[in-house]
This record gives C-alpha cells, sequence and structure tokens, in this order.
C-alpha cells in the first residue's frame, strides 16, 4: 500500500512539473528552452533562405551574381540540401560524443542552435 501512494505522489509531482513548463512542452526546463531556440534559430534560416530564393526570382540577385537566376538557384538549393544533410551528421557526432553524459539532448540542441546561425550569417553575408 505505501508504495502505491509513492507511485501516486511521484506521478503527481511529475504532472505539476510538466504543467509548470506550459502545455506546449513535456520535457525538462533546460531542453524546452533550448528547443524554443532552436525553432527560433531555424525559422530565422528559413526566412533568410526564402527571401534569397524570392530575390533570385524576380531578379535581384543574378544583377549582382553576374550569373543566370535558374543557375543561381540550383547551386543554392543543391547547397543547402547539402548543408542540411552535413548538420545532421554533425549533429549526430556531437551527440555520440555526449552520449555518456546526463546533457547529450541538450547538446544535440546547440550544435543545431549553433549550426543554424552560422548558416543563416554565411547566407546573410553572401546573398
Amino acid at each position: 500500500m505505501f508504495r502505491l501512494i509513492v507511485l501516486c505522489l511521484f506521478c503527481i509531482s511529475v504532472q505539476s512539473f510538466a504543467d509548470e513548463l506550459g502545455p506546449d512542452c513535456s520535457l525538462p526546463e533546460s531542453l524546452c528552452q533550448l528547443e524554443k531556440e532552436f525553432e527560433a534559430s531555424d525559422a530565422e534560416l528559413n526566412r533568410v533562405y526564402k527571401d534569397i530564393m524570392h530575390r533570385i526570382k524576380v531578379g535581384e540577385l543574378p544583377k549582382r551574381a553576374l550569373v543566370d537566376a535558374s543557375d543561381l538557384k540550383q547551386s543554392l538549393t543543391i547547397s543547402q540540401r547539402s548543408w542540411l544533410k552535413f548538420k545532421e551528421k554533425n549533429c549526430d557526432a556531437f551527440y555520440v560524443l555526449n552520449s555518456g553524459g546526463m546533457q547529450r539532448n541538450e547538446a544535440r540542441l546547440e550544435c543545431e542552435i549553433e549550426m543554424a546561425n552560422d548558416r543563416t550569417q554565411y547566407l546573410k553575408m553572401w546573398y
């Protein structure tokens, strides 16, 4: 009977902790915060990428780049796809490097945030 009461109290405390973090996140607080940061970084990267593609489409970038718009679009698309694969593999390796510790999930998200921020800055600088 005592074990049942302890189990019930544990379940209630876990649920109340999850409620404090908000309805959108059922992870530990540090992961919830990093998830929000990643979503913001990823959204900014997507916004910048779409803006560049739009500028290519309307003819703004080929004038500056001195290349055909279709070549520029194809090149950027291939580059972005390759970068996404690299980011995934790089952060996979970083996760494995940290897999013995308790912060491996945080390390993975930090890797993805940093890489997304770096890619965003790169795209802004070159396009």
